[in-house]
């Protein structure tokens, strides 16, 4: 109901009411946003370190093994 501050036909006219849900949505939204940033830029920049590993190659007459991180 749109708010012009006629309330004497017995309606709820809380005008403050809307624009104060209003701004818990839209921060809240906005602490969602921040939030799924902040953890896609962690991963980005954590994320992609390789596990620990090891490759064992067999050559005529020797072994060699290195050892590395995967990619």
């Amino acid at each position: 109901m749109p708010c012009n501050q006629n309330c004497n036909q017995g309606r709820n006219c809380n005008c403050g009411k809307n624009m104060d849900r209003a701004t818990v949505v839209v921060a809240t939204l906005l602490l969602i946003c921040i939030v799924s940033i902040g953890f896609g830029l962690y991963k980005i920049m954590n994320g992609n370190k390789g596990q620990p590993c090891s490759v064992e190659v067999q050559f005529k007459d020797s072994k060699a093994t290195y050892i590395g991180t995967s990619v």
